[in-house]
Parts: C-alpha cells; sequence; structure tokens
C-alpha cells in the first residue's frame, strides 16, 4: 500500500513550553526551505499522500504557511495544522480557505492550569481565535490533550465547544518509552466522555494501550508504510519522528529518497526495533489502524465515521476537501 500521510516539519521554532514536548528544546533552530517543500509536496502527492500535516514547532511561526497550504490544496491534499493560536490573530486571514482540519490546542477550562501545561500564555489567545476563525469561514476542532492531571476539567472545555458548535478531541498524552503516562483511571473517564454530541476520541488508542502497546513481535505499527515524515532541514525522518535513527538526503529528489535502501530496511522493521515495544505514539497509530488487518481497525473507523457525521451532518459544517482529486501526473 501507499503512504497516505505526510508529516512535514516545517520548522522546529515553537512559542510555548508544552510539558509533553521536546521540540521547543531543541537547540538549533531551523525553518524548512519554501522551494524544497513546493517539490516535496509535489512529489509526495506522486507517491500517494492524502493527507498532508504542516507541523513543528509551532507552524504559525513559518511565513511561508499560506504559500505551503495553497500549493496542497492545488494537488488535491487534505490539510491540516494543529496550533496553540498564540500566532493565529495575526495569520487569520492568510489561511482562510487553505486549512481543512485545524486544531486548537486547550488543555483545561481555566487559564491557570492551561498555561502551566503549555509553558506559555495562550489560553486567552486560543478563546479570541475561535470566533475570529469562524467569521474566516475556518472550523477549528479543540484538541485536549488528557493527562492524569487535566481530565477533570475536560468538561469546562466541552462545554465551549458546545457554545461553538465545535468538536472537541480527545487525544491521550503519549511517552517516548513505552510507558502509558496515564492512569487507567483516566482512560475510563475519558472513554466516559467520548459517548457525548461532539467529542471525538479514537478508541482504538486506548485498546491499544490495554494491550500493552505495540508488540515488537506481532506489530501493529505501520509508520514507515503509511507516513512519510519530511524534518525542516530536507531529510526523510526513519522509521518516524519521535524514533529516529537515520536521516536520508532529500536533495531535490523526495522520490529517490522513498524508494532509497535505508527506507526499505525500515519498512521491513517497523514496529520491529527495540524501542517499539509498547509504544503508542498516536500520530502514527492512526493511520496504522487502516493498513492491512489491524484487529483495531474496527473502532478506529467507528470513531472516526462518528466524528464525520457530527460534525458535517448535525453540525452541518461545509466539507471542504475533496478525497479523490486526480494527483499530478
Amino acid at each position: 500500500m501507499k503512504p497516505v500521510l505526510l508529516h512535514y516539519y516545517i520548522t522546529n521554532r515553537c512559542n510555548a513550553h508544552c510539558e509533553f514536548c521536546s521540540i521547543w528544546r531543541q537547540s538549533v533552530k531551523v525553518d524548512a526551505q519554501k522551494q524544497q517543500v513546493l517539490e516535496n509536496l509535489r512529489a509526495a502527492r506522486t507517491a500517494g499522500c492524502r493527507f498532508v500535516d504542516f507541523t513543528g514547532g509551532e507552524p504559525l511561526l513559518h511565513d511561508d504557511l499560506p504559500v505551503f497550504l495553497k500549493e496542497a490544496k492545488d494537488l488535491g491534499f487534505i490539510t491540516s495544522i494543529t496550533t496553540n493560536c498564540i500566532a493565529f490573530e495575526k495569520k487569520a486571514g492568510s489561511l482562510a480557505g487553505l486549512v481543512d482540519l485545524l486544531h486548537f490546542s486547550i488543555d483545561a477550562d481555566t487559564e491557570d492550569l492551561h498555561n502551566k501545561i503549555r509553558g506559555a500564555n495562550s489560553y486567552a489567545s486560543v478563546l479570541r481565535s475561535i470566533p475570529l476563525a469562524l467569521k474566516h469561514d475556518l472550523v477549528p476542532d479543540l484538541l485536549f490533550t488528557y493527562t492524569n492531571e487535566n481530565i477533570s476539567s475536560f468538561m469546562g472545555v466541552y462545554e465551549i465547544a458546545i457554545r461553538n458548535k465545535l468538536m472537541v478531541i480527545l487525544d491521550p498524552v503519549f511517552s517516548l518509552d513505552g510507558k502509558d503516562p496515564a492512569s487507567s483511571r483516566t482512560h475510563a473517564t475519558a472513554c466516559s466522555y467520548a459517548s457525548l454530541k461532539g467529542v471525538y476520541l479514537n478508541t482504538a488508542h486506548c485498546k491499544l494501550r490495554d494491550r500493552g502497546g505495540n508488540d515488537i513481535d506481532s506489530p501493529l505499527c505501520k509508520s514507515v508504510s503509511s507516513t512519510i515524515v519530511i524534518m525542516p532541514d530536507n531529510t526523510l525522518a526513519l522509521p518516524c519522528y519521535h524514533h529516529a535513527q537515520d536521516f536520508v538526503p532529500i536533495s531535490g529528489n523526495l522520490s529517490q529518497a522513498v524508494e532509497s535502501s535505508q527506507r526499505l530496511e525500515a519498512k521491513a522493521e517497523q514496529g520491529r526495533y527495540m524501542f517499539c515495544k509498547g509504544c503508542h505514539i498516536n500520530c502514527y497509530f492512526d493511520p496504522s489502524f487502516t493498513f492491512g488487518l489491524s484487529p483495531l481497525f474496527i473502532p478506529s473507523l467507528s470513531a472516526k465515521a462518528r466524528y464525520a457525521f457530527t460534525k458535517y451532518f448535525l453540525y452541518k459544517r461545509k466539507i471542504a476537501f475533496m478525497l479523490f482529486k486526480k494527483r499530478p501526473s
């Protein structure tokens, strides 16, 4: 199967210091070069990718993000960005009509707790950004990364979502060492919220953790098969961003990097490395659940169908993307 998702790290700069993220700690700051991004987008689309997630760091800090989004839309990508909203008020107008899946990070219903978790004064920015986004015909989902510390504050965030007819995404916090940082009680509480109207929780993530995460003898991870990961310095990260062991220079030819011996070797070993034991990183298992005969395919698909039904039918939000636009030749 061809990769479906392009994770494009366009910058490692960030204006927040989130407790559960280490990108902001990187000492050397790099922004992706515009021409390289445009060339890679076209090659990734030809390779089969349908979704592109422009990420970082804080993606809104890259001045050329609107250019990247426009090119991606012209190529038929479904576009996605997640932002802490600190820079959103200045950038909202330039993003109008270009972001299909927009996520606003909000981790508590009080300013003090949210700002503590995010390591920045971003709570007020999120609240101001919601009506501004809607004014520009951008419909954000509220992304709530749940932890043992903040799960009790979810209902306040849910009330914000309900008032604005927005989806709220419950996303379990993850760790890189294979040990689930959220307790079974926290997951059970999150699952109890998943039945609420307008709440999306991919319960396959919880079921994966119940199984002890990825099993290296019978791996569920398809990070290399499903996803292309490009770094700001124009290299291909293998087998994934968080556990990158190899960085393949793209050098103007993404297709060659995708077909390289390094990627083929990583594909053969995906989910089988020792650091893959117990892994449960959401952004790689989400597409992995759709590959092969994963036992978690059905709960993942069911959650996504419920999300789409609520957002686009019950809430009557416009479907702004095209799933089957022809790839460029």
